[in-house]
């Protein structure tokens, strides 16, 4: 009888343990799984917070800076505004500036054309240009030397930049303190690191073209925007674990016939390890954080290929799938990737943008606050606040081209 009895519940708890199984089967192929969520950039820029005090005046510049230095006769006769042009044209004559053509022509997508040292050497030989002077310009179609190629050159240009001088900017708290220093975000937040910001904050660019009323609706980088992958996501609006990664792309940005961003579109991952970068993050009530990670982002724009440099970045983004990603990026911007830009930019970026490249080179070198040099023990990076917005696209990556996978 009792051998019985323990043969029928042997065999109970092996149908017990069988429907059990059945059901956690059940129940794993009905969990959600993880999705993935893919965005091209259409605009990353320095973020000025509005404040019609924070600036005494618009930083001079260095067609301003040249104007000064006439004697009072021939300063009157290019004063007016329409006489910008003729003024550019006369600076460039009596400084000695450069712009010669190279022969080449720029790389797929707007890349970099490249010249070799000897190749570099022979231009200068050619057009009277300093020895070991001048860079490629223009995505290398250009060979060029004048206030923003070098700098060093033009001392006198490094005056009349203004400081910005308000007690509000956007940015995070990079390194747990609340210094003097420090700026109040937008919504209140102490301690705000953001030293880029006091020197370039009075400059026209930032001033007009960086508030985010205005450059929300420009599109930059169209020719290879970065783009940003939030994978493992169980929850859209809560998850404790998801990885962020970044990538150039190999496609240019879609428009529509409007001439918006064009959302699902299918871009082109670029293979480009440079432009890669991984991190963990979380997502609080739709809002992306990571963890700090050091990344690379790739800035093509227009006469323009250089990159964007950042230690210790954060990004802090609202999400919204399938509609947008709109948020920052914050960290410790390199003056190496800073300087290249401005490099790159020349005495015709510089004109176009009434800035002055010697005097914000020195003030980002001034106001630079992080990472010293361990020979000369001067700063490599300065805090900083870059703000962007984005629209959901398909990524295609290597793997998937190889294989013929879709999207």
């Amino acid at each position: 009888m009792m051998k019985d009895m323990r043969a029928h519940g042997l065999k109970r708890c092996a149908a017990t343990g069988s429907l059990a199984a059945a059901s956690l089967l059940t129940l794993g192929a009905s969990a959600p799984q993880p999705q993935s969520f893919s965005f091209a950039l259409t605009n990353i820029y320095v973020a000025a917070y509005e404040d019609e005090k924070a600036c005494r005046g618009l930083s001079l510049s260095s067609a301003d800076l040249f104007l000064k230095s006439l004697p009072p006769a021939e300063r009157a006769k290019y004063e007016a505004p329409e006489k910008v042009q003729e003024l550019h044209k006369l600076m460039g004559e009596r400084l000695g500036f450069k712009m010669v053509p190279t022969g080449k022509d720029s790389g797929s997508n707007g890349s970099m054309a490249r010249l070799t040292e000897a190749e570099q050497q022979a231009l200068r030989q050619k057009y009277n240009i300093p020895k070991g002077k001048g860079i490629p310009a223009f995505l290398g179609t250009r060979f060029a030397y004048d206030s923003c190629t070098n700098p060093e050159d033009f001392p006198f240009m490094e005056k009349g930049n203004e400081d910005y001088r308000g007690p509000v900017a956007y940015g995070i708290d990079l390194d747990g303190r609340n210094g003097k220093e420090d700026y109040v975000g937008p919504d209140q937040q102490p301690g705000v690191d953001n030293q880029l910001i006091r020197a370039v904050g009075c400059t026209f660019s930032t001033r007009d073209f960086g508030t985010p009323k205005v450059a929300d609706n420009v599109i930059t980088s169209m020719s290879s925007p970065t783009l940003v992958e939030v994978s493992g996501v169980d929850d859209p609006a809560n998850d404790d674990d998801v990885t962020v990664r970044l990538y150039a792309s190999a496609s240019p940005l879609e428009l529509s016939g409007a001439g918006k961003p064009l959302a699902w579109a299918s871009l082109d991952v670029d293979q480009d390890r440079r432009f890669m970068a991984q991190a963990k993050g979380k997502i609080r009530d739709g809002e992306l954080i990571t963890e700090p990670f050091d990344l690379q982002v790739r800035l093509r724009e227009q006469i323009i290929d250089s990159y964007r440099e950042l230690r210790q970045a954060r990004i802090q983004a609202k999400i919204k799938p399938g509609e947008a990603i709109e948020g920052g990026i914050y960290g410790y911007h390199t003056l190496a990737s800073i300087e290249d830009n401005y490099h790159q930019s020349t005495q015709v970026g510089a004109n176009l943008t009434r800035m002055s490249c010697p005097a914000l080179i020195k003030a980002v070198r001034r106001y630079a606050d992080a990472y010293p040099d361990p020979k000369t023990r001067r700063n490599s990076a300065i805090s900083s606040a870059l703000r962007f917005k984005g629209v959901p696209v398909f990524l295609i990556k290597p793997q998937q081209v190889a294989s013929g996978r879709k999207p």
